[in-house]
């Protein structure tokens, strides 16, 4: 299995969230699996060992951002496009701001049997509010590369994209087109990448399947979470931790009871001092 990070731009709290995500999933992979980031600044992930550091150029970033300037269409490309670099594997992408804390061969049985894996089902768009509920009156009933948006397409969350072997590169492919038919249609909101990839996947795949109890994602969280790793990676070179040292500490984290204290943003240095 292929586990795909992405992350592009100068924002240390970025890498320092994509470092972070990078050590959990590999305490948890397999031996068989093949950790990859893409990104424009190459030589920050070169000191790990276990990741294959994979260069894009600002050339293809403007391409893939398309000439609508929609952001979110580099993560479906850059999905794409490892995809195609990397036929007849199974492809699990991720978000930086995430943290694997649950056995990733469960992911692996799911795309074995032809399934699909999203982070979380968000739920049904009729009942969305703010701009994915104008999202969905904007396109409930309407036809969009040659799919009627219904209510059994759901927003799931795209912090995980999980797609089997047989079915990455067309996935991604019809999320463009799906991507690109609601821009050119003048639909704005700001995550309809997410949706796009929910509903290309659904064509391909009899079940789509949470990663939440494997794979965590704080994107609604990330103050908090943004600070306890910056602390850890501050600490981490006071002590002159090695490596291993830091993937020590990982593996002894509770990552399902600092999911509760640092989602009630509680006082963080208490949080951090009582984890360590």
């Amino acid at each position: 299995m292929n586990i795909l990070l992405f992350v592009v731009g100068s924002s240390t709290i970025l890498h320092q969230q994509a470092h972070y995500a990078l050590r959990a999933l590999h305490i948890n992979s397999r031996c068989d699996d093949k950790l990859f980031i893409l990104t424009d600044s190459p030589t920050l992930y070169y000191s790990l060992p276990f990741v294959e550091v994979c260069m894009i150029s600002d050339s293809e970033l403007n391409e893939w951002r398309g000439k609508h300037g929609y952001f979110y269409r580099i993560k479906i490309n850059a999905i794409r496009n490892f995809a195609k670099n990397h036929p007849n594997e199974h492809l699990v992408f991720v978000d930086c701001d995430t943290y694997c804390y649950g056995d990733l061969s469960m992911i692996t049985d799911y795309l074995d049997h032809g399934l699909g894996v999203m982070h979380k089902d968000e739920c049904s768009m009729e009942v969305m509010k703010g701009p994915c509920g104008e999202m969905w009156k904007q396109t409930k009933g309407r036809k969009f590369a040659n799919i009627t948006i219904t209510n059994n397409y759901h927003m799931w969350n795209s912090g995980v994209v999980g797609i089997p072997r047989d079915y990455s590169i067309q996935v991604m492919e019809k999320a463009l087109e799906i991507c690109d038919s609601f821009l050119s249609s003048g639909i704005t909101c700001w995550n309809m990448e997410q949706w796009a990839i929910a509903i290309a996947l659904s064509q391909f795949v009899p079940a789509i399947k949470e990663a939440d109890n494997i794979i965590g994602h704080y994107w609604h969280h990330k103050y908090v979470w943004s600070r306890f790793i910056a602390i850890f990676f501050t600490d981490s070179y006071a002590h002159g931790m090695t490596l291993e040292d830091e993937l020590n500490v990982i593996r002894k984290t509770n990552f399902k009871w600092l999911k509760r204290r640092l989602a009630t943003q509680r006082l963080f240095m208490k949080v951090f001092c009582s984890t360590y």
